[in-house]
């Protein structure tokens, strides 16, 4: 009993100790923070006013933090306390989406009054707006931090190194998804202190200084699991490791850098990988045949790099491999069978790439897990995908991508088996004949539908049906008959088939979410229906290469219109005041109809990039405006009218114009020098902003982007889907980079290149006077036509500074003199044609004149001579020389001038040393002479003493 007492005791004491210690403890505590929360949904007093302080130096838009009131700071939005202390542990201000659907981002500077928050250990300030300010340095002291994130938060400037100090940290992440964070490390030495770190993201810092031994410091984090440096700017890699101390390592991103190098073999031996991002880094060489040590592997992106060779058999063995792409680089040779035996994997993409061989069913025997399928080759005809005719996969697809294949000849029957389809792009497949209904059963799940550039033919049904917003691509087959009403639909190309009939009139109140269409190269007839006008979200309209007549309807509705194409039809009248009344358009080609009037509906189209207006009946003369008001003109042809007046000196200010094509009209008066003004024409289109293009692209981003959220619940995808989509409007896209010019004596249609084509064409006018100088420095000129104009003078001696001119016809005018021999330098021309003017002397023999042998090229000049022409040149014409140009005369006159030069001053000095020092020095004198003298005497003797013995020699005896 008393023992028992005793124990009593003892533990009452040593409670009573506990209890007597944590209440000084927790005094001290107080001292050192304030006063002692009672509630734990309180917080400490100092903790408070520092996170007050730090909502003092932030903007906050939308009220996020709101509830940051009152002294109950635990349940404010963001912040977490540790129940036991009430101390503030964690801050987490995130605004990734989805919370910044409903809030704004915060904005400003970060306080350093979070330095009194000395337990925390979570801090999230990620895609908020910090104004590219730096990373303050005072982060480093937060030294009980495990995460800290700070993406996409718009911070810039020089990573702390202090950094290196928070060595309780598991989770970093800097970084960003744009190009706005310009977050620059100088070298990563600093992360050798954070040996618990199990996260590193720093995506889109620039660590081109730290390029030579960031992989020494990586290597020294043993606890590391993920690590994520996609575009970084890396260029160095080593191809082995002979120490892999990360062990542990889960995820490698190395994704968009620049490394330019094999691919790393150390990669592809850490058996703790599960996902290996490498796509679009450089890497080159095959990938390695040995592939058993990723066991663990589920996601492997080789994507956009330079790996040729096979791919290795291996490839099977990878039976946790849930994703493989391998798209746009160069492996070839045939697919391996064991692919079949990957039974995980869910996607799938071996696009443009440069297979051969077969594709079989044993190819997919095992994937029943598949999802998005993508196959294309770079070799046309390379590739057979053969399944058989009744074949029934053992998968559900989402997406199917396949191009530029083989398949068999019939529509693949097997498609009516995947009822989860939601993305279809069967593209240049060599597939024929009808497309059967129950298919067009599957539309209204389909988001993508690309059919183009196949041989399928028939009606297609009245009215399809497609999951809105949708893109469906039909073009370059044989489908006829009326166009249907494709309801849901975002953009819709059925360029390059046989459809006929009229548009029909109610088909706007179907494609309420049409933005662009492509209705080109068909048999259209009837009007464009005025209800066009109510396709309120319309950007693209091409509708040329048809057989609509009638006006142009009034689109003076249509505010997103960028581009309009009608050209190649038989519509007439004036082009529609409305046009531009409120629309921005960019693109406007109406080339080939039967239009007339003047140019003033065009005044408000200031956004004008690309006029075409050719082969009509418009007249008068091209008003100054033009010139001012449509400043961002890079294109106008006008070729084919009725235009008269002068040119106006207003064109040669317009800075983005590179092709000007007035030929075939009738304008008078000289060539405005002034056209050596024309900025465009003087360097590559490499420095140079074509607003046409830029905008249209932007359109097109946008509407990609659209696209993508729409679609972006098609699984196991990733980026492919973004690919496909890229590809789609790519095509589409290509509609609106199509032109026909001149050039080499014949019309040539010019796509997706028009950017390149430098062009000044004003053939078969009544322009008079000499060729201006000036147009002489425009030196990325590539065609130049100024034939069948009244032109006189001399061909300009400067026209070699041309150097990159690829035509030149200054045929049928008057002008006259020699042929420059500096356009001997031209050595980019291929056409050239002079005839019928009045040139003379030697036609040039050097460079590519050799190469000009037709002698139709100088024919109607009949003072010409030398090859190809039968008239040779006579010795006492001056003939040039080949290869000898004025700056070769001017020098060989130079070197003449100072040889005479040098002559007469040596002549001058050697007189005077000789004879000025006789005339000066008496003694001199007295003893050159003397010498004379003797030498004289000397001569006269030995000439005596010879001819003496000679004639003795010679006397008869």
């Amino acid at each position: 009993m008393p023992s028992m007492n005793t124990s009593i005791f003892t533990h009452f004491l040593l409670l009573s100790l506990v209890h007597l210690f944590s209440n000084e403890f927790i005094s001290l505590q107080a001292s050192e923070l304030g006063s002692y929360p009672t509630n734990f949904t309180t917080c400490w007093e100092i903790e408070r006013n520092a996170l007050l302080k730090f909502k003092e130096g932030l903007k906050d838009p939308s009220g996020r933090l709101s509830s940051w009131v009152g002294s109950y700071c635990c349940t404010w939005s963001g912040v977490g306390c540790n129940r036991q202390t009430g101390h503030v542990t964690k801050l987490d201000l995130n605004m990734r989406p989805p919370i910044s659907f409903n809030f704004a981002s915060l904005q400003g500077t970060m306080s350093p009054s979070l330095l009194d928050l000395k337990y925390l250990n979570y801090l999230d300030l990620s895609w908020n707006n910090f104004e590219q300010t730096p990373i303050p340095n005072f982060i480093g002291s937060l030294t009980k931090l495990e995460h800290l994130d700070l993406s996409d938060a718009s911070f810039s400037g020089l990573v702390p190194p202090h950094l290196g100090n928070l060595s309780n940290l598991r989770y970093l992440d800097l970084s960003s998804q744009g190009s706005d964070q310009d977050a620059l490390v100088s070298d990563l030495n600093w992360i050798l202190g954070l040996s618990s770190l199990e996260l590193l993201s720093l995506g889109m810092a620039n660590l081109s200084f730290a390029s030579t031994n960031w992989l020494q410091a990586i290597n020294m984090l043993p606890s590391l699991m993920k690590l994520h440096l996609s575009s970084c700017r890396l260029h160095d890699i080593p191809t082995s490791l002979p120490i892999v101390n990360f062990s542990s390592i889960q995820v490698i991103d190395l994704s968009s850098n620049d490394f330019n190098s094999p691919l790393p073999g150390w990669l592809f031996n850490i058996s703790s990988l599960v996902e290996l991002e490498l796509s679009s880094s450089g890497f080159s060489g095959q990938i390695p045949p040995y592939l058993e040590n990723l066991n663990n592997m589920r996601d492997l992106n080789l994507d956009y790099n330079d790996l040729f060779g096979p791919l290795p058999s291996s490839i099977g063995n990878l039976s946790s491999l849930e994703i493989l792409h391998l798209s746009s680089n160069n492996l070839n040779g045939t697919i391996p069978e064991t692919i079949g035996q990957l039974k995980r994997l869910i996607s799938l993409d071996l696009s443009s790439n440069n297979w051969g061989g077969v594709l079989s069913r044993i190819h997919f025997l095992h994937l029943n897990n598949l999802k998005t399928f993508l196959l294309s080759s770079i070799e046309e005809k390379s590739l057979l995908f053969d399944v058989g005719y009744n074949w029934i996969p053992p998968f559900s697809l989402n997406l199917i991508f396949i191009k530029n294949c083989q398949m068999n000849s019939k529509f693949p029957i097997w498609l009516q088996t995947q009822k989860e389809l939601k993305i279809v792009v069967l593209t240049e497949v060599k597939i024929s004949g009808y497309v059967p209904n129950w298919f067009w059963k599957l539309s209204p799940e389909i988001v993508i539908l690309s059919l183009r550039n196949n041989k399928l033919c028939g009606e297609l049904p009245r009215s399809l049906k497609f999951q809105p917003p949708s893109s469906v691509d039909l073009s370059f087959n044989l489908f006829e008959g009326p166009i249907p009403l494709f309801s849901g639909v975002l953009t819709l190309s059925l360029k390059n088939n046989s459809f006929s009939r009229p548009i029909p009139a109610n088909f706007v109140d179907a494609m309420r979410y049409l933005e662009f269409m492509d209705l080109s190269e068909n048999y259209l007839n009837g009007s464009i229906p005025s209800s066009i006008n109510k396709l309120e979200n319309l950007r693209v309209l091409l509708l040329e290469n048809n057989e609509l007549s009638g006006k142009i309807p009034s689109m003076n509705r249509l505010n997103n219109l960028e581009a309009l194409d009608l050209s190649n039809n038989n519509l007439f009248g004036n082009i529609p005041s409305s046009l531009c009344s409120q629309s921005p358009l960019v693109y406007l080609k109406l080339n080939d109809n039967n239009l007339y009037g003047k140019f003033s509906s065009l005044r408000n189209c200031t956004n004008l990039g690309t006029l075409g207006l050719a082969n009509n009946q418009f007249h008068g003369g091209i008003p100054r405006w033009i010139g001012e008001t449509l400043s961002q003109l890079s294109i106008l042809q006008l070729r084919g009218n009725m235009l008269r007046g002068k040119m106006p000196k207003s064109l040669c200010s317009l800075p983005f114009l590179h092709v000007m094509d007035l030929g075939q009209n009738n304008f008078s008066g000289s060539i405005p020098p002034c056209l050596g003004n024309l900025s465009s024409l003087y360097h590559s289109k490499n420095d140079t902003y074509v607003p046409s293009t830029v905008a249209i692209a932007v359109t097109v981003a946008a509407a990609v982007a659209v696209t993508t959220v729409a679609f972006g619940g098609v699984g196991g995808g990733g980026g492919v889907v973004d690919a496909v989509i890229v590809d789609q409007y790519a095509s589409f896209f290509s509609g609106t980079r199509i032109m026909e010019f001149i050039v080499k004596g014949r019309t040539l249609e010019f796509v997706n290149i028009i950017d390149l084509v430098n062009l000044i064409d004003l053939s078969s006018n009544n322009l008079e006077g000499e060729i201006p100088e000036e147009i002489m420095k425009l030196s990325a000129l590539g065609t130049l036509n100024l034939s069948r104009n009244q032109l006189t003078g001399n061909i300009p001696e400067k026209i070699g500074d041309l150097q990159l001119l690829e035509t030149l016809d200054l045929s049928v005018n008057h002008l006259s003199g020699p042929i420059p021999a500096s356009t001997s330098s031209m050595t980019f021309l291929s056409h050239l044609n002079l005839s019928y003017n009045d040139l003379s002397g030697p036609i040039p023999s050097a460079n590519q004149f050799q190469t000009f042998n037709d002698p139709s090229i100088y024919e109607g000049n009949p003072k010409l001579c030398g090859a190809p022409l039968p008239t040779n040149c006579s010795p006492n014409k001056n003939d040039t020389p080949e290869g000898y140009t004025g700056k070769d005369k001017d020098e060989s006159w130079s070197e003449r001038l100072w040889f005479y030069i040098g002559i007469a001053s040596g002549f001058v000095v050697g007189f005077w040393v000789v004879c000025g020092t006789l005339v000066i020095k008496r003694s001199w004198r007295h003893a050159y002479f003397r010498f004379v003298v003797e030498m004289k005497d000397r001569i006269y003797v030995f000439i005596v003493v010879k001819a003496a013995r000679l004639q003795k020699k010679l006397r008869p005896w």
